[in-house]
């Protein structure tokens, strides 16, 4: 474990300072290219990881020197009892804290973000200065409400103002991410992903600065997770690690972390599903969860979240699902790009044999099937609320998403109507 946080917090605002001009500067100069050549990972400078974790937590933030910390989770969380373990925490710190509960279902909007604002607002006081931390207890959709909250704490506007690559000019609110899912990877990313409510658009939103400064995985606060929220959060890990591997800004570094995510997903997520208290299958989705995002974070994405994004903005549907029946359609749309090589070693990782290129494809679109069915996911868009009608509009947003860029093939709208038409 590296600690590199600083004994005050203004050392690492500071230090956030002097990274937000190395963006800006490297904005400036490299203004019309849509992907840059890198392979930079940003992840949370600690990282409290292992069954128990959250014992540790007591110890990172008694040197942070806190007055006041934001809760943001839901009430589902908070009938688990994680946030009073939380709350323990922070009293015996002496911490005062508020809880915003306002995050009513999974796909994350302006409203919530809105309301969480509102829930900050002391009347005339300082709100930067109210508030030290904001902490995020639960899954994704908390996470990336927690993540806006924070940054509209310093950076002011409306969360849709940031939509994109690197609009983020100060340092939001120190974060910290405590996880229940495994799992989207907003713990550990610096992306957030917010339904416009008035586009019916989900809005990518990335900026290093809004990595939080801590994650918490703890399988002890996975084991509750319900069925549908494993089969969800579990299979996006899944979409994560084979969108990663093939993404145009892949690395050995990527590489290795999402296939190891993938095999880890293929051999435990049945598991988790069958029993939700099999704790070993839940730890090996936690760290196949934290591989993931890893590669994510510096290989990117692809079609099936870019195109997956739209329909969970539209029609409000479960993000991991939606992507998890995309994935097939455009891993085969995106086969011609990708390098015999590879295609054996995704085969590799997902226990798939075939004699040559073609039936190595057929076999990788077959096994995401076969994996998706024995979890209960829809076979089909139709049955997550894809209207025919609505694809054009739809791909058109698609190809806009920050997350298209990487894709290994590029497609036109026509292509992308078409993968729709074909998962429909």
């Amino acid at each position: 474990m590296v600690h590199v946080l600083g004994r005050k917090l203004n050392i690492v605002s500071l230090q956030y300072q002097r990274v937000t001009t190395v963006y800006t500067i490297l904005n400036k100069t490299t203004e019309g290219l849509r992907v840059e050549n890198n392979h930079n990972i940003w992840i949370p400078k600690t990282n409290l990881i292992g069954v128990g974790a959250i014992k540790d937590l007591p110890n990172e933030l008694l040197a942070w020197k806190l007055t006041k910390a934001l809760i943001v989770t839901d009430k589902n969380i908070i009938s688990f009892g994680y946030v009073e373990t939380v709350e323990k925490i922070l009293k015996n710190l002496f911490i005062f804290h508020d809880i915003f509960d306002g995050v009513l279902h999974p796909n994350p909007t302006t409203s919530f973000v809105e309301d969480g604002l509102a829930c900050c607002d002391n009347s005339m006081l300082d709100i930067k200065k109210d508030y030290d931390l904001i902490i995020s207890i639960g899954g994704g959709t908390n996470h990336d409400c927690a993540k806006s909250i924070a940054t509209l704490l310093t950076n002011r506007g409306s969360i849709s103002d940031y939509e994109g690559w690197n609009k983020v000019t100060k340092p939001p609110v120190p974060q910290i991410a405590i996880n229940t899912t495994a799992g989207s990877g907003s713990e550990m990313s610096m992306s957030v992903v917010i339904v416009d409510e008035s586009r019916k658009v989900k809005m990518v939103i990335s900026s290093p600065l809004m990595t939080p400064f801590l994650s918490v995985n703890d399988p002890l606060f996975m084991a509750t997770m319900p069925q549908d929220v494993t089969v969800s959060s579990g299979i996006d890990v899944a979409c994560h690690a084979l969108e990663a591997y093939i993404a145009t800004e892949a690395s050995p570094i990527s590489d290795a972390l999402a296939l190891d995510a993938l095999e880890l997903v293929i051999n435990y997520l049945p598991r988790a599903y069958d029993n939700g208290n099999d704790m070993e299958a839940r730890e090996k989705m936690m760290f196949a969860n934290i591989m993931a995002v890893m590669a994510f974070n510096t290989a990117g994405l692809g079609y099936a979240h870019a195109m997956g994004h739209q329909i969970g903005g539209y029609y409000d549907g479960p993000h991991g699902n939606i992507t998890a029946v995309l994935l097939p359609y455009v891993f085969e749309f995106n086969a011609p790009a990708i390098s015999d090589e590879r295609i054996s070693r995704i085969c590799q990782a997902m226990h798939v044999k075939a004699a040559n290129k073609t039936q190595r494809i057929d076999s990788i679109c077959k096994g995401i099937m076969d994996l998706n069915s024995s979890l209960g996911i829809p076979s089909g868009l139709n049955e997550l609320g894809l209207q025919s009608e609505d694809i054009e509009a739809l791909a058109k947003n698609a190809l806009k998403d920050l997350t298209s860029l990487p894709n290994p093939r590029k497609g036109n709208l026509e292509d992308i109507m078409n993968i729709y038409k074909a998962a429909l």
